[in-house]
């Protein structure tokens, strides 16, 4: 029954047409601005450097470009309401909280389009812009 369906899985559903040329939007925009191609990764590290407000660091711990990198994920799942701020933490950084599960027949392909299309959906003011 369709009502059943879960969010995610009607997320993902509505999305399946026009993600891959969003997608290719966002890493273009993202070489355009850094010059080299973008991995998931690297576009989420870029995200939490964004969300934490102070600008690139070089040099930084492993530890804390781990966070920086869990900061970005947790920051694109807010678009598509897997989590929420709850809280901040002394240094800065958000407390999050998840707002709903995965549902939990989700395949790994799945999550990853899942997560390119948080992605996309915390790009989408910057995509529009360079569009106009």
């Amino acid at each position: 029954m369709a009502d059943d369906l879960h969010p995610i899985h009607a997320l993902l559903a509505a999305a399946d047409g026009t993600l891959e040329a969003q997608w290719a939007q966002v890493e273009a925009l993202v070489e355009r601005r850094f010059g080299r191609e973008p991995t998931i990764e690297s576009i989420l590290f870029l995200i939490g450097v964004q969300e934490r407000g102070r600008g690139f660091e070089p040099e930084l711990e492993k530890d804390v470009k781990e966070a920086l990198v869990m900061e970005g994920t947790y920051s694109v799942f807010e678009t598509v309401g897997l989590y929420v701020h709850a809280g901040m933490e002394a240094d800065g950084s958000w407390i999050w909280e998840r707002a709903t599960d995965l549902p939990p027949d989700l395949s790994p392909d799945d999550q990853h389009r899942l997560l390119r299309l948080a992605i996309i959906r915390y790009f989408d003011d910057l995509l529009d812009a360079a569009v106009s």
